[in-house]
């Protein structure tokens, strides 16, 4: 936290984290969050939340859960006063709205005595939400007038019946029952005996707004059984009430073609946000396994050698994203400006390099079709513009010399190599969802390169799964890293054609798709 602000009265921002879809924050939590000093955080808050935070916010986990919880209430409005009046801006992030059976307003009374000023920042609320991902309208005009908010215990310490579900029973309308799978059976028992019929439709929804949503539509007599036969668990919200019969036919949300899949992507931290993205519109539920880590590797010397002659050089040759990434942070520390690069040809071993080099303005004009060295090479000696030319090779520790021998041997260009970054592989159990992927295991792993193909192998005991989680198949970005996960058994079930992320994405919902047939 070394960005207090100093002589300033702190702040804190009691924040509704929405149901659990990260997208479903509101712009105005994204920007308090972007900027918050502490960060005092539920359990059931989206662990993608925390990442908009600072580097330097001080994360603590108070843990609440129905039934359980890591720190008492008293405790939490301990600490949101002493940061709070530390010039802190602290956020108390709470999943859903924290109005709604969040308890924000003992946090607010507590604040209010302690004179520490706050503000509040609604969220949408999980039975709002959950409805919605699940296709199940919460009001109509002949068939529901009234909704109500309920909960299935006040206390989560006493996990003790406080509403008389029997009233409800007689008023109607729709319910909405938070925290309420403990004590389902107690629940519709009383609904029954207020007069509640057994054929009024019911519904719960499991995980909403996750790709682990799960759902049952039924009637209220049948709710529990078919509750038990789909393992339905918390947090989970029911919903009883005549519109729940007006469902939509279609399943917006889980007919997407990943819905439900869980994907291991293994690239490094920070590089993932693209493919995770792709992936989770289309319905998967994505682990984070970073297999390998991308260090700078600056030769100075080198480094200043070659870019005192860089306008000589009439091709420059990347082979990989991440050469392209760090070369230019080199660049730009020795270049104020783009033109300093020079009228060199680019060349790229793949479309995904080659859109990295793209975001510079700077035109790409040979990528393989094929993204491998011998491709590349087989490429830049077709165009008959080597011989005694003089070429740059962007390289990482881990590049093949299959690439400068070619170039040399039988293309007879003068190559120079300038090793950028090295690859090294980063420690597995470090990762946040090593434990979830060690215990539920997964339908894919994706590998990007060789070296995380690599890293897996080398850290193969450690990635052993439990025996009843479910075994990947692995998923190869290019024809170099199927080889090396085939020459250490790993078979591979889907190999995109031109090494890119729509090709790999599209390969894997082609895959999933006929295995549903």
């Amino acid at each position: 936290m070394d960005k207090v602000r100093k002589n300033q009265k702190g702040k804190v921002f009691l924040v509704g984290a929405g149901p659990g879809d990260p997208e479903l924050i509101t712009q105005k939590a994204k920007r308090i969050l972007a900027k918050c000093d502490v960060l005092v955080f539920d359990n059931l808050v989206n662990s993608e939340l925390r990442k908009l935070v600072p580097d330097y916010c001080k994360q603590i986990n108070v843990g609440k859960r129905p039934g359980r919880h890591t720190m008492e209430q008293d405790e939490i409005g301990r600490i949101l006063i002493e940061y709070g009046n530390s010039g802190n801006l602290v956020v108390r992030l709470k999943g859903g709205d924290p109005f709604v059976f969040g308890r924000c307003a003992e946090e607010m009374i507590v604040l209010d005595e302690a004179n520490v000023e706050y503000e509040i920042i609604p969220g949408v609320t999980a039975a709002l939400a959950c409805a919605a991902y699940a296709g199940i309208p919460l009001s109509h005009r002949e068939f529901g007038s009234s909704i109500s908010f309920l909960t299935g215990h006040e206390d989560i310490e006493k996990e003790a019946l406080k509403v008389d579900f029997a009233k409800f029973g007689e008023i109607g309308g729709t319910l909405c029952i938070y925290m309420g799978m403990g004590k389902l059976e107690d629940i519709i028992k009383k609904l029954l005996l207020g007069g509640m019929p057994t054929d009024r439709p019911a519904a719960i929804v499991s995980m909403g707004t996750l790709p682990k949503q799960r759902k049952v539509i039924t009637t209220l007599g049948k709710l529990a059984e078919h509750s038990k036969e789909k393992k339905l668990i918390a947090p989970a919200i029911i919903f009883v009430g005549n519109s729940i019969g007006l469902k939509s036919k279609s399943n917006w949300f889980e007919d997407r073609p990943l819905f439900g899949k869980r994907i291991v992507i293994t690239r490094p931290v920070g590089q993932t946000s693209r493919l995770k993205s792709m992936l989770e519109d289309l319905g998967s539920d994505v682990l984070e396994l970073p297999l390998i880590k991308i260090l700078p590797q600056e030769n100075k010397n080198l480094v200043a050698e070659t870019f005192a002659g860089i306008a000589t050089y009439e091709w420059v040759v990347f082979t990989s994203a991440n050469g392209v990434r760090e070369f230019f942070k080199v660049f730009f520390k020795a270049f104020p400006d783009i033109r300093s690069f020079g009228p060199m040809r680019i060349a790229c071993v793949g479309e995904a390099t080659a859109d990295e080099i793209r975001k510079y303005k700077l035109e790409v004009e040979l990528i393989p079709s094929k993204s491998t060295a011998e491709d590349l090479a087989k490429d830049l000696i077709a165009t008959n513009s080597l011989d005694s030319a003089n070429v740059l090779v962007i390289t990482g520790n881990r590049n093949r010399d299959v690439l400068v021998g070619l170039l040399e041997s039988l293309g007879h260009a003068i190559v120079d190599t300038l090793p950028i970054y090295q690859t090294d592989f980063a420690d597995v159990v470090d990762a946040e969802d090593y434990q979830e992927f060690r215990q539920n295991g997964a339908d894919a792993v994706v590998f990007a390169s060789s070296s995380s193909a690599l890293s897996y192998v080398e850290q193969e005991e450690d990635l052993n799964l439990l025996s009843e989680a479910t075994k990947p198949i692995f998923c190869s970005m290019g024809p170099q890293t199927s080889q090396t996960l085939e020459e250490n058994d790993l078979k591979v079930s889907i190999e995109s054609k031109n090494s890119t992320l729509e090709s790999i994405v599209s390969e894997m919902v082609a895959f999933f798709e006929n295995k549903k047939e």
